[in-house]
């Protein structure tokens, strides 16, 4: 009986919120979407056209916005829902001292344990989160971070385990975002996954009505990041259950509706082996899904997902014929890259493709003289691309080998979501 009366209270609890939720929505969902074509459209920023540039490198600083014609504004809301469930203590895969600067937690606590079937997952026991899928997942959204386009995009941060927690509404400060994913990392690593709660809490603040302010121009995303599958609040944290699942396909399917896609990022083998949710939550949501079979790969394939529908850059010397020799294109739609130029006239083609397959393009003509000064900006861009591709160097792997083993999880995970997880067999004990 006291089982059958906790069961209860758990859905009372969900419909309550679901019913709240949903009426929130319906003013947002009840007006017609302007109907656009997903063609990708292009601007560089810089340089002007026309411009004259007087430097010593032979490469100038390329930068600019790709976005399509869906895009009302060049607004972007990204809500990062990093999960913070016990089974995020466990291996990432390699060494993480290093690669990146996180607070000390301490030393000396039980590393939780996860069995599926009876049998024990993961990598080996830790005194601290150093090397955790959790300081994985902490260092990827702050590689993301390092991409994004503060002064018109807004990042926040929702962290989810037993319970989801608003770390930092959405900000363009996003020094407050990196001080929040600390807070994430130094809370450490406990109880069981509440999905559902965590992608409602990114709905009502990408919906403006929790403690962000409302923008109704942004295009709105989520980033979920995850080790496991939903096991809260009917499965109590200790074993999967279809109706978590469902719940939060469901709650992704709201957030479809509402404008807001759900990117997954499927994180290790347990993920892997019941992605039911995490496909779902993507279909559902007009979202994608990226199944990465060692979590420290994240720190490679984060940044390949586009909110704002283009997901192909090439910028082009025309003149001369080279094409850009670095070229970051981040979440936002930013682009940055290190073009060859020469002496004289040069003209310079910006290329963009939308993930629909049309195509964009924006074009400026320059003179470049040789000259003695350095240009600061195009110095500060090499050395951040210099980080960046020391870090993924250091995962062992080659960006074409991650994105082979991408591509073969998208593929077992269509198959694998079709099946249902015996509860049994989802069993976790924290």
């Amino acid at each position: 009986m006291l089982a059958f009366n906790n069961w209860g209270t758990a859905m009372n609890s969900i419909f309550l919120r679901y019913a709240f939720l949903a009426s929130l929505l319906v003013c947002r969902l009840s007006q017609p979407f302007p109907l656009f074509s997903a063609e990708a459209k292009v601007q560089i920023h810089s340089p002007k056209d026309g411009a004259t540039i007087n430097q010593e490198q032979n490469l100038i600083f390329v930068s600019g916005k790709v976005a399509t014609t869906a895009a009302r504004s060049a607004n972007v809301d990204i809500m990062l829902l990093l999960d913070a469930s016990g089974s995020t203590a466990q291996y990432a895969g390699i060494d993480l001292a290093g690669m990146d600067q996180l607070p000390e937690t301490g030393s000396g606590f039980n590393t939780p344990q996860i069995f599926i079937g009876g049998m024990s997952v993961g990598g080996p026991a830790m005194r601290n989160l150093r090397n955790s899928v959790l300081a994985a997942e902490v260092i990827a959204a702050r590689r993301l971070l390092m991409q994004l386009n503060s002064e018109t995009t807004r990042v926040g941060v929702v962290s989810f385990g037993e319970r989801a927690k608003l770390v930092q509404p959405l900000t363009h400060e996003f020094d407050r975002v990196r001080l929040a994913l600390d807070e994430v990392y130094k809370a450490g690593a406990y109880g069981g996954t509440n999905m559902v709660e965590g992608i409602r809490t990114g709905i009502t603040e990408l919906m403006g009505m929790g403690s962000s302010e409302k923008k109704t121009d942004a295009v709105k995303v989520e980033f979920l990041l995850t080790d496991g599958f939903p096991t809260m609040p009917i499965g109590g944290g200790k074993s999967a259950t279809p109706q978590d699942t469902d719940l939060a396909i469901n709650a992704a399917r709201l957030a479809g509706r509402a404008g807001i896609k759900v990117h997954v990022f499927a994180l290790g083998e347990e993920a892997l082996s019941y992605p039911r949710a995490a496909v779902g939550i993507a279909k559902q949501s007009g979202g994608t899904y990226t199944p990465v079979s060692r979590p420290v790969d994240i720190l490679s394939v984060v940044e390949n997902i586009s909110a704002v529908g283009v997901d192909y850059v090439q910028i082009v010397n025309q003149t001369s014929g080279q094409k850009a020799s670095q070229l970051r294109l981040a979440a936002d739609g930013f682009f940055s890259a290190a073009l060859p130029v020469i002496e004289g006239r040069n003209q310079i083609d910006v290329f963009a493709r939308a993930s629909d397959g049309s195509n964009g393009k924006d074009s400026i003509t320059i003179n470049y003289q040789s000259g003695n000064q350095k240009s600061l900006e195009l110095e500060v861009f090499l050395e951040r691309e210099k980080k960046l591709k020391l870090e993924v160097e250091r995962l062992g792997k080659s960006q074409a080998e991650i994105q082979q083993d991408i591509e073969r999880g998208r593929q077992n995970g269509l198959e694998r979501s079709q099946r249902q997880l015996p509860v049994e067999q989802g069993t976790r004990v924290q």
